[in-house]
């Protein structure tokens, strides 16, 4: 490619996992030297009032709205309802499209935010733009039918079971490449499948316990109190961004040395990687960045939409233990320190779903793409060029 590409990254603020798959995306296609790059929060450019509305229930679903959200997400997937603010806002993100579209001359546009944005683009223009290849990268390991689109030219998915329900869908599976969720390339340099193999009962270990920044977690010091009196066990919790929750755990226990407690890190895969047990919510970020330490996972009770789909595919494929409340997480714990083959079962499932490299996997094939788009033409002809 004698001139490197334009490229459009569609994004969302809802959380951070959507925005960390971006960041992942840029930083490999700054390693193959693309740097003109632009990103859009595409719904909080068309409407900021209602993106800033819909974000806060996003966020009190952790808390407080856990209903109102699962009522939300379940309600607007289009296998099950028809959903009218879905379509609004689908518009609204159909019109900020159409004005990025019509100033620059892009020649990929890459979205990893569940929406329908493109496809109602791709369906309203004849112009030669609407040719250009339109990528979904799925940031979760369920599906949501906002994902799902003809208009779509070729999807990145996380597992196998999340390939094959698009392809029940009717989406071709020469359009699929099960890639892995996009992650920082820091969590590819462990090697650790055989650190949780030692006799757990003999020597001190590490607990990791990952607070969210909206409190997901809402008796976290009770749950220390009840897992600081247990031998041979060291606790680190990360508060993220949620200062009031640190400034609450320091006062408590900055003068006991079986307790550590950190806000914002900028070292998680290390910490990580020191740890024997993580606790943490179903976040596809987040299980992405457990598949690729291998790190026996305590998944905290996880609010109705896809953080709960999310935990339920991991319990079933025998790669977490999956609490539904918070009185079951200290036991959860404690049954791995007890039983050192179980957390080894997790690590040993977790390898079978794990796929290193996605960001890596996705640029060489979407710029693959830009280089040759008859291949869209190809794969509706069940070829599999596209695998070569």
């Amino acid at each position: 490619m004698s001139v490197p590409p334009k490229i459009l990254i569609l994004t969302g603020s809802y959380g951070n996992g959507h925005l960390e798959v971006t960041r992942s995306l840029i930083t490999e296609l700054n390693k193959r030297g693309i740097s003109n790059i632009i990103t859009s929060d595409l719904f909080y450019e068309a409407h900021p009032v209602l993106t800033n509305v819909t974000r806060k229930l996003y966020i009190k679903s952790f808390t407080k709205g856990q209903n109102i959200y699962g009522f939300l997400y379940y309600k607007s997937d289009f296998r099950l309802t028809d959903f009218r603010i879905d379509r609004m806002i689908d518009r609204y993100g159909y019109m900020r499209i159409s004005q990025l579209m019509k100033e620059n001359d892009f020649d990929l546009v890459i979205n990893t935010f569940p929406m329908q944005a493109l496809p109602i683009y791709k369906q309203h223009t004849k112009s030669t733009k609407a040719v250009i290849p339109f990528i979904n990268v799925l940031t979760d390991f369920c599906l949501h039918t906002r994902w799902i689109s003809d208009g779509i030219d070729y999807f990145f998915v996380a597992c196998d079971s999340l390939k094959k329900e698009l392809v029940d869908t009717g989406i071709n599976e020469n359009k699929i490449t099960v890639s892995g969720i996009p992650i920082k390339e820091e969590f590819y340099l462990y090697d650790k499948p055989s650190s949780h193999e030692s006799d757990i009962s003999i020597q001190t270990k590490n607990l990791l316990i990952s607070a969210g920044a909206y409190g997901v977690v809402k008796d976290l010091a009770q749950i220390i109190e009840e897992l600081k009196v247990k031998e041979n066990l060291h606790i680190t919790v990360v508060c993220g961004s949620n200062k009031l929750l640190f400034n609450e755990l320091m006062q408590a226990y900055k003068s006991d040395g079986n307790i550590t407690i950190l806000g914002y890190v900028s070292n998680m895969a290390d910490l990580m990687n020191q740890s024997d047990i993580m606790v943490t919510k179903a976040g596809g970020i987040s299980l992405s960045e457990a598949l690729a330490i291998r790190i026996p996972l305590v998944l905290t009770p996880a609010v109705p939409g896809q953080e709960k789909d999310n935990a339920r595919f991991f319990e079933k494929e025998g790669m977490a233990i999956v609490t539904k409340s918070e009185d079951e997480i200290v036991p959860a714990i404690s049954i791995l320190l007890k039983q050192p083959h179980l957390a080894k079962n997790l690590t040993d499932q977790m390898e079978n779903h794990f796929h290193p490299h996605a960001s890596a996997l996705i640029i060489d094939k979407v710029l693959a793409l830009i280089e040759k788009p008859s291949i869209f033409n190809e794969a509706d002809h069940n070829s599999n060029e596209i695998e070569s």
